[in-house]
């Protein structure tokens, strides 16, 4: 079915027909009418498209005002927001308030068939009831958080609920085989997507068995061998696992705006989003989640904090109130058992401080514990503070 689509454009009748005839080479766009910005919101009400695509020229902020309106006003629509230039500014502040995606003039011809097919994704995974399984997402706005070494140790703990799998989607530079002492058979880049039956039994022989409760289906071991992976087979991959599969881990790429990373935050049940108590590693979890909340609940944002160390009450408050969301949960620093998981291939054991606080992490998601709360201040702060640990402005 396509997605009727409006088009709010105040800029000349040249980027208003480009934009026109872009929208109606996609075969799976349907273009309802062409509106001022001043007659959107009753041209939505009497129309009821399913897509808004705001134009932002000649009038960026303009533009970026109408679009938060608009959202706060239909929550169900979806959005694209285009411009001239990938302006990194307009590009963050579009996908806080809620964009679907951000086209520029050098890259829509080629970027917009992707944009669409991200939306068709969503609109599956929020109609489609699939029985069976969760599926997790891992991610880390921040390199070198331990989000892999995460990821590994907690489907090893939640397959004590459950058989589990771990879907590693960093296609360039994937380690979750490394991280299990694994040498995989098969990978990602081997899946035959023309597969008259790609259906578990398929999958299943696709990945490789850490034990009788863990399988991994690995990253491509080499850079050229990540051949043509698109979001539609990532969605596949995943709705199988999910029927075959009691927890689904998916270990994901550093980049946000990869089309296969959003098919999987939107068809995921949780997003557990990996950061420390460092500014830098705050900063960026910050950005992320600010972006999240507008487009996913609070109960599917799972913050979790890595590593985990004694701090002074006022920094630590300090910390919490920069980043601006519940803290679900927090795991202690256990850099010896960390540093022989690794080097073992092993998951962490049960009595070791890491492997104590992964079971119990596992054990929430699981169902066994409620949401931890966090204090009312974290809660109330709304803007970036510097924490007294990192120094403060004289």
């Amino acid at each position: 079915m396509k997605l009727t689509t409006l088009l709010v454009c105040d800029a000349g009748l040249d980027k208003r027909q480009t934009i026109e005839d872009l929208i109606h080479s996609q075969p799976w766009l349907a273009l309802v009418s062409t509106v001022s910005g001043s007659m959107a919101r009753e041209q939505i009400g009497s129309l009821h498209p399913k897509l808004v695509w705001i134009e932002l020229s000649p009038a960026p902020v303009r533009g970026l005002s109408l679009l938060a309106e608009l959202r706060e006003t239909f929550p169900q629509l979806y959005f694209f927001v285009s411009y001239d230039v990938p302006d990194p500014e307009l590009i963050r502040t579009a996908y806080r308030l809620g964009a679907s995606d951000f086209l520029d003039a050098e890259r829509w011809r080629t970027d917009l068939p992707a944009a669409v097919q991200s939306i068709q994704l969503k609109q599956q995974s929020e109609s489609v009831n699939v029985a069976g399984g969760k599926v997790i997402a891992v991610f880390s706005p921040t390199g070198g958080i331990g989000a892999t070494s995460i990821c590994t140790n907690l489907a090893g703990h939640l397959s004590k609920y459950g058989e589990s799998c771990i879907v590693d989607l960093d296609l360039q530079f994937g380690m979750v085989s490394h991280y299990l002492n694994l040498d995989p058979s098969f990978s990602l880049s081997t899946i035959d997507f023309s597969h008259t039956n790609f259906d578990a039994t398929y999958l299943r022989n696709l990945m490789t068995k850490y034990d009788d409760k863990l399988s991994i289906l690995a990253a491509p071991p080499e850079l050229e061998d990540i051949g043509d992976i698109y979001a539609a087979q990532v969605q596949e991959i995943l709705f199988t696992a999910k029927q075959e599969f009691r927890y689904v881990l998916v270990d994901l790429p550093k980049n946000l705006l990869d089309e296969r990373a959003i098919a999987t935050l939107d068809l995921a049940d949780n997003v557990l989003v990996i950061t420390e108590y460092n500014w830098a590693a705050i900063l960026n979890a910050r950005k992320c989640i600010d972006t999240f909340k507008a487009h996913y609940a609070q109960d599917k944002l799972l913050l979790v904090i890595n590593r985990s160390e004694w701090l002074p009450p006022d920094v630590l408050s300090e910390c919490k109130a920069n980043l601006n969301y519940p803290v679900y949960h927090e795991i202690p620093s256990d850099a010896k058992t960390a540093k022989w998981v690794i080097n073992q291939g092993q998951i962490a054991p049960g009595h070791t401080t890491l492997g104590k606080s992964l079971d119990s992490l596992a054990k929430r998601i699981a169902g066994g514990e409620q949401l931890l709360l966090t204090s009312k201040e974290t809660e109330k702060a709304s803007f970036f503070k510097i924490p007294a640990i990192f120094g403060k402005k004289k």
